[in-house]
């Protein structure tokens, strides 16, 4: 009965309020587990806003993964629809590949792929590729953390309405620092921030922090709370520097 109380006081608060954030956070969606098979999640959100105009916004993330007894590989997928008085539609989404290697060692080698879109910010079309290594500096029963450094290829195309078009391609550096564990049987935290950068100009770099707390309702169900927040140091359009997003999430663990 407390557990039904809980998760009924907690969707009351659902949605709260969101604006998009640019970079793709994948640790946030980093399974865990340490045992060799397939492990899934899907989360759902649904908003209905009432202001000047009727709102609607839907919002669907899935992650797949399967552990090998050395190897991890993950596909994340993101679909964002919202409907402003049954007229326009405005739609944000990704989809991320990336293999990890020698997963249980400190240090470990990885390669991806992305596709993105925003159409929100303005972002036509993203696409990337790249490799880089994992070093795990620390590792308990219910902690750990991790530092990561990349180098992909990164091409972009951005657009404003009635605006030409703005076609980027670079070779950037990606670094992200984390941490995640369990704060009690039914709980977990994560914390992680992102700084991604051209060599020639690092010090102007996209960046990105967030924080997720996710309580578990049944062995399959949670429900997730998230805050994030990103800052460009030079957009490549006339958007805003920061950008945040605080959302709640119903999860489905398969």
């Amino acid at each position: 009965m407390l557990r039904f109380l809980y998760f009924f006081c907690v969707m009351l608060l659902f949605p709260i309020f969101s604006a998009q954030a640019q970079l793709l956070n994948v640790e946030g969606v980093r399974t865990s587990g340490d045992s060799a098979g397939w492990y899934g999640e899907l989360e759902f959100d649904l908003a209905l806003k009432g202001y000047n105009e009727r709102v609607l916004e839907f919002t669907n993330e899935s992650n797949l993964s399967y552990f090998s007894d050395r190897h991890a590989y993950m596909l994340l997928n993101s679909l964002n629809f919202v409907n402003i008085d049954g007229n326009s539609l405005i739609s944000s989404g990704y989809l991320h590949l990336r293999s990890t290697f020698l997963r249980k060692g400190k240090w470990s080698p990885e390669a991806f792929t992305q596709y993105q879109y925003n159409r929100n910010l303005g972002l036509n079309d993203r696409a990337l590729a790249g490799a880089g290594i994992k070093y795990r500096f620390h590792r308990s029963e219910k902690w750990q953390a991790s530092i990561s450094t990349a180098f992909m290829y990164e091409f972009e195309e951005w657009q404003l309405a009635d605006q030409p078009s703005i076609k980027n391609e670079y070779f950037k550096s990606s670094s992200n620092i984390s941490l995640r564990g369990k704060i009690s049987d039914t709980a977990s935290f994560l914390l992680i921030g992102y700084y991604q950068a051209r060599p020639d100009q690092f010090f102007k770099a996209r960046s990105i922090v967030e924080t997720e707390l996710e309580m578990d309702i049944t062995k399959r169900v949670a429900v997730s709370i998230s805050f994030v927040a990103s800052y460009d140091a030079a957009p490549i359009i006339d958007i805003p520097n920061i950008t945040y997003e605080l959302s709640n999430g119903l999860v489905i663990k398969l």
